[in-house]
């Protein structure tokens, strides 16, 4: 059910249109004409108080000249003065300071259309931005007179009236409101003078006054201060319901939903508590609330108000209830209720159709595919029936049917079917919106899906390529365009239907001979992988690097809000938070989306630029997973015509040679993988590409799906105890995405900042304890409860125990790179804190090196928990989201980690990946983490693995070495020490993490002590 806008909107716009007519007819006048000049940036700081009051009778002065100018052109120049008026009046204005600029403009700009004058017209941009500065960064000083104020308000009307005439659909009152009124005191000081000021002087200022009172009261409405709605409205005892639906629509606007919400549930609260159910506000308020949460996707909660309407006979239509059992896939309720509602209901009820549509879903969901088949036929034919269009989604469904009954053919007429009508449908959609891309999105799948069918009805000469090429740039430009916006729901189904396309990309790549598929194959690989990370630090390095300074105070508020979301005390309103970051975040995307839409375009790189990038003896190789249950590799070398692509094997092959059936220790599991079984998975996934490898020295790969979990150089080629590793046999370079292989490794460091030997225990203030050989978590020894219920659920906790060897690593690292002039910033014990973490975010170094612990802790409902002794371990475990799920352990943790609180308003010692995200460390060349599994994290399809790999790319560091797993101290210290000495006399991070792996395997032979650690690029 949808929220009839008309409701809570019509208010709002009678309060905008009466507010409206107070406006001085000076300013109604200067609606129809604008001039701007261009302003030359001044030397001194103009936006204050001070300046403005030095420049106070100039202005005056300047005011009577050009108005006297003015007259005397009118008298002597006839119907020509206002062009020679304007000309004279903006050649005098060079050289001027700022505010007699600004006179001179308010001056000509009531005779002057928005293109009346081109000269004047170029210059609207110059002039905005410098007027935007100057009234958003302005500083009061509480000691302005009624003069000043005057003449500060003048330069708010005319910002007010050229950013309208520059675009109407914009409204500039909420800048006005949100960034000058409410954070300066004008306010406040023209009220005292006013109050204060003498008869005479009220007389004088009334109209002045009264203008300023009627301007505010519209600025005021368009506000997104939301602090201040709390402070203005929220607050008080009792609620004025009118009001409450003002603001409810300005937050539906904003898509404010969270604290909407919170509003509308406090008003329905009070209106039940006064027994006043029958008020008429009782029903719009459940309206809301209801569409609320469908915006918000929590059906659960727009169910339960759903079944409040029907008891309480305010459920105008009982197929919104339909629609949510069948959102909460209780596909059995919506079925039966479905039926009921079509054994009573009119055929041409208007939502007869619809009803039948949500049958039809429930069917195929239950599997009841004959039922599913027979119903939609039924609608289709009602629909022919009725002279109404059939939907697209009632072919797509019998499409699916058919595939499920193996009924090809069927399924062949049936998608395309479903392509055409969607293809008609968008026709009779006006304009392009989101939802418009998200629909265009479907027809591409829908062709794709028509393709994939065709070919597994071996119709390859069917398949006209050219309309497919010609359907694949179209889903390229709309993935980008809606990967853009801040919807996580939307990214994620972008992300569901690239994957389909690409599985009949990848097919058709298979099948075809045509070398053009395989060149598409990797082209979509490129596109593909991890295009929602690409997207938003596309955003971020926009905002960051554009000297739009609204961009950058957009960003920086944002991840502001973000921040204070991950470290919310208790009792803050973390929805109204969550509301905030959500505007702030679209709010940005939608300002810089035409702008880094171009920059990824223009960045965007083919299978030829990486071919370009390839020397002889190089191989690049994609791996890519697809359905069912495959993986194949997109191979390209310096002298093909094209890639080719080398299907490999089944992801359940991969798995047994990858995950023991039994749980072992992690040097039991090492050996299990990459001794005992790497002859296996070397024949699975490298064998098959043997055909292009015999010259070649260094394979460039990306992995996908498992494939990241795994260190391809530890692999043993045969199953002999002194067989070669693949890494002896080629230099083997990991990448993100092939697009990647030209980025420089070569890097000559000035400054590192070095994390290393903490103190975790409790208040990190006792001795540290000895450590017993790994970097990671163990388990304390403390008893759980005896009871049964406890028993069935999870305990979770540990400890971070001291680690000697990250000690004295640490120590021989800055000897090392002392030695080679780069200053080091050093932090151990007591002083490697969070917080001393975070004053390095402030001024990034060139080398970011954590020696420590890292884990990735697996995700488990909060009811499924034991209550236990780990409080802070709880709260991680029980999040959903993996990025807060991966963490980097300080000093002082083990006091968060068991009590779930700071120790004296300290931060928490645990960095997780989200934190570290939030930051801008695109000056740190190279991250180390030398802990354990600082790799690992939640693996996806084509997102890569969401952990510390995903938050460094996310901060904008291009390298990083990582572990795969549970790494043993002392040969963390070694290799990481044997690391640094070869990257000071290499200057090569790839070319020293192979040389320092090789000089360990004299020590330790087992790649349980040396091939954890990857490159990452």
């Amino acid at each position: 059910m949808k929220l009839d806008p008309s409701i809570s909107l019509n208010q709002t716009d009678y309060y905008r249109e009466k507010s409206m007519s107070h406006i001085s007819k000076t300013l109604q006048s200067l609606l129809f004409f604008l001039l701007c000049f261009h302003f030359q940036a001044s030397a001194q700081s103009i936006n204050n108080s001070k300046a403005l009051r030095a420049s106070l009778s100039e202005m005056q002065a300047e005011r009577e000249r050009v108005m006297q100018l003015r007259i005397s052109y009118v008298q002597e120049q006839g119907e020509d003065w206002k062009s020679k008026w304007v000309e004279q009046v903006i050649a005098e204005m060079n050289g001027k300071n700022f505010f007699l600029r600004s006179v001179d403009t308010e001056e000509v700009m009531n005779f002057f259309g928005p293109e009346e004058n081109k000269a004047v017209t170029q210059l609207r941009e110059d002039y905005l931005e410098e007027v935007q500065d100057f009234l958003f960064y302005f500083k009061m000083d509480k000691k302005e007179n009624f003069e000043e104020l005057k003449e500060l308000y003048k330069i708010i009307e005319a910002y007010h009236f050229i950013q309208i005439q520059k675009n109407a659909m914009v409204n500039p009152l909420q800048k006005i409101a949100d960034k000058f009124f409410y954070v300066t005191p004008y306010l406040e000081c023209l009220e005292k003078l006013y109050t204060e000021a003498s008869p005479l002087e009220k007389e004088k200022y009334k109209e002045f006054y009264n203008d300023v009172q009627a301007f505010w009261t519209n600025a005021k409405r368009e506000s997104l201060n939301f602090q201040r709605i709390r402070e203005e409205y929220l607050e008080k005892e009792s609620l004025d319901y009118a009001t409450v639906m003002m603001l409810v629509s300005k937050m539906y606007n904003t898509n404010q939903y969270y604290l909407t919400t919170n509003l509308v549930n406090k008003s329905i609260a009070q209106l039940e508590a006064s027994n006043d159910t029958k008020n008429y506000y009782y029903q719009i308020f459940l309206l809301n609330l209801n569409s609320l949460y469908m915006l918000q996707g929590d059906y659960e909660k727009m169910l339960e108000v759903q079944l409040k309407q029907k008891e309480l006979g305010l459920l105008n239509n009982e197929t919104a209830l339909i629609s949510s059992y069948l959102q909460l896939e209780e596909y059995e309720k919506t079925l039966t209720l479905a039926e009921e509602y079509l054994a009573t209901a009119d055929i041409k009820n208007p939502f007869y159709m619809g009803v039948v549509n949500m049958k039809v879903s429930s069917l195929f969901a239950l599997k009841q595919y004959e039922k599913a088949y027979d119903a939609c036929l039924e609608l289709i034919a009602m629909s022919e029936k009725e002279g109404k269009e059939v939907h697209s989604g009632t072919y797509y469904i019998l499409y699916e049917v058919c595939m499920h009954k193996n009924s090809l053919s069927d399924a062949e007429k049936y998608i395309m079917k479903a392509y055409d009508q969607s293809t008609k449908e968008m026709e009779h959609l006006k304009g392009m919106t989101d939802n418009s891309h998200s629909a265009l999105l479907y027809i591409r799948m829908y062709y794709m899906k028509y393709v994939g069918v065709l070919m597994q009805q071996g119709k390859m000469d069917e398949i006209d390529f050219e309309k497919v090429l010609k359907e694949y740039a179209e889903f390229e430009f709309l993935i980008r365009n809606i990967m853009l916006t801040p919807s996580k729901a939307d990214r994620k189904q972008v992300i569901k239907i690239a994957e389909e396309c690409g599985d009949v990309i990848y097919q058709l790549a298979e099948k075809s001979t045509l070398k053009a598929t395989k060149e598409l194959a990797y082209n979509y690989t490129l596109l593909s992988k991890e295009i929602d990370l690409s997207s938003v630090i596309a955003i971020r390095k926009y905002a960051v690097d554009s000297k739009n300074k609204d961009y950058k105070n957009l960003f920086e508020e944002w991840m502001k809000v973000r921040k204070q979301i991950l470290f919310h005390e208790e009792g803050v309103d973390i929805d109204s938070l969550k509301d905030i970051s959500y505007g702030l975040h679209k709010e940005l995307a939608l300002k810089t989306k035409k702008e880094v839409l171009s920059e990824m375009e223009k960045n965007n790189v083919e299978w030829k630029e990486v071919q370009s990038a390839l020397k002889p003896n190089q191989i690049a190789v994609e791996y890519v997973f697809y359905a069912p249950d495959r993986y194949a590799a997109l191979v390209l070398k310096k002298e093909m015509e094209s890639p080719v692509i080398i299907p490999l094997c089944q992801e359940s092959d991969l798995k047994q040679w990858m995950e023991p059936e039994r749980p072992m220790s992690e040097i039991e599991g090492v050996d299990f993988t990459y001794n005992q079984n790497g002859e296996q998975i070397v024949k699975l996934i490298i064998d098959p590409l043997r055909p292009y490898l015999s010259d070649v020295k260094t394979i460039y790969y990306s992995p996908s799906g498992i494939l990241h979990g795994l260190s391809l150089e530890a692999l043993k080629l045969t199953s002999e105890e002194n067989a070669k590793r693949l890494g002896k046999e080629f230099r083997l370079k990991r990448v993100g995405k092939t697009s990647l292989l030209a980025r420089q490794t070569k890097l000559s460091p000035r400054k590192a900042t070095i994390f290393g030997g903490m103190n975790y225990d409790d208040q990190a203030f006792q001795n540290p304890q000895e450590n017993d050989g790994e970097r990671g978590l163990k388990v304390k020894e403390k008893k759980s409860g005896n009871n049964k219920q406890e028993q069935q659920q999870q305990i979770v906790g540990g400890t971070f125990n001291y680690l000697r060897g990250t000690l004295k690593e640490v120590d021989l690292i800055r000897e090392e790179l002392a030695s080679s002039s780069v200053e080091v910033d050093l932090y151990t014990g007591n002083a490697a804190t969070e917080d001393q973490f975070i004053e390095y975010c402030k001024a990034p170094t060139d080398i970011l090196h954590i020696a420590s612990h890292a884990y990735f802790s697996p995700y488990i409902k909060k009811e499924n928990i034991a209550e236990g002794f780990y409080k802070g371990a709880e709260k991680i475990y029980a999040d959903p989201d993996p990025m807060n799920r991966a963490g980097i352990v300080f000093s002082g943790a083990n006091y968060f980690w068991e009590t779930g609180k700071s120790f004296e308003n300290k931060n928490d010692g645990i960095l997780m990946a989200s934190e570290l995200s939030n930051y801008d460390l695109r000056k740190t060349h190279l991250a180390i983490v030398s802990a354990c599994q600082s790799g690992i994290g939640q693996s996806t399809r084509s997102e890569g693995v969401y952990g510390f790999q995903r938050a460094f790319k996310l901060a904008g560091i291009a390298h990083q070495i990582i572990s795969l797993w549970t790494v043993d101290d002392a040969a963390t210290q070694k290799f990481m020490t044997l690391f640094y000495q070869y990257y000071v006399e290499l200057s090569d991070i790839d070319a020293a993490v192979v040389k320092a792996k090789e000089k360990l395997k004299e020590e330790y032979e087992h790649p349980y002590y040396w091939a954890a650690f990857v490159h990452v690029q």
